[in-house]
């Protein structure tokens, strides 16, 4: 089955996954190394961001919110290498809504045309608080572009699967048509360019029923998804999904790519280095 182009496939396809007993799981990749063997292990959605990239470069996630690079631009180098790997997963693209050198709705038509099926709001000013976060509203930088964003992408029948923050985020994408809310719970704890610093997975549940309550009034067949702070394994993710209620799956960047490759490669190569030298 060829990975869905647009909206209306991608959903039939997220629908199936709900409709069989099994968890929606989406899956960032930086490299088509990652996306090819995520597909692989089950992936229903894979999503292209810079975070992404600069996270196969060995940097933390969060120089996905600094000035290292164009992220639309990124993205766009990085689809040359993935959507050709991928075979059935839907393959979305992180999109800098803020981003006010490039106009919006060509931008979604240009994604679309080189075969993304949806959208993400990433970079976002979500992860972002306090006194710049307030400052970035004020001047013309906010969360309600990347809303309009959104907006934009579902007229263009585009797949819609935003991060969320808080309830009144949920509400505003919800309003906005969003298909999929991704509940963000904070950059990834774990590893060795994790964070120190996150929630509970107690909390976690309370903040993520919370959003799901309030989207769902919204737009009833509107799919959940779990995402980031402490949700770092798949224990993580199903101590939270069995303690929610309408939430669909999980949706994991570090966790599923970085992690999973920081263990894998270190150990193998403690392995080779282990072996004895023959004496001579």
């Amino acid at each position: 089955m060829a990975p869905p182009t647009n909206r209306e496939e991608a959903l039939a396809l997220l629908r199936r996954t709900i409709d069989s007993g099994k968890i929606v799981l989406g899956a960032g990749a930086g490299i088509g190394l990652s996306a090819k063997f995520i597909e692989k292990g089950g992936a229903d959605l894979i999503v292209l961001y810079n975070s992404g990239r600069f996270r196969m470069a060995g940097r933390g996630s969060l120089a996905g919110l600094m000035p290292y690079g164009d992220a639309n631009a990124i993205v766009l180098e990085m689809a040359n290498e993935v959507i050709p790997i991928v075979e059935n997963a839907g393959v979305v693209a992180g999109v800098c809504g803020t981003d006010p050198f490039r106009p919006m709705p060509r931008f979604l038509r240009q994604l679309k045309d080189i075969g993304f099926c949806g959208v993400q709001n990433f970079p976002t000013v979500g992860l972002i608080d306090g006194t710049f976060r307030q400052n970035l509203e004020e001047t013309g930088m906010s969360y309600t572009l990347e809303v309009d964003m959104i907006r934009e992408a579902h007229n263009l029948g585009l797949l819609t699967t935003p991060y969320v923050f808080t309830v009144d985020d949920a509400v505003a994408m919800a309003r906005a048509g969003a298909d999929v809310l991704v509940v963000h719970m904070g950059l990834t704890t774990s590893g060795s360019i994790g964070a120190k610093t996150a929630v509970t997975l107690d909390d976690c549940v309370k903040r993520i029923q919370e959003c799901r309550d309030a989207a769902v009034r919204i737009s009833p067949e509107i799919i959940i998804l779990c995402h980031g702070g402490p949700i770092a394994t798949a224990e993580d993710a199903e101590y939270v999904l069995s303690r929610t209620k309408g939430v669909h799956g999980f949706f994991g960047a570090s966790s599923m790519e970085r992690l999973p490759a920081e263990t894998a490669i270190e150990d193998n190569a403690r392995k080779f280095k282990e072996i004895g030298r023959a004496k001579l």
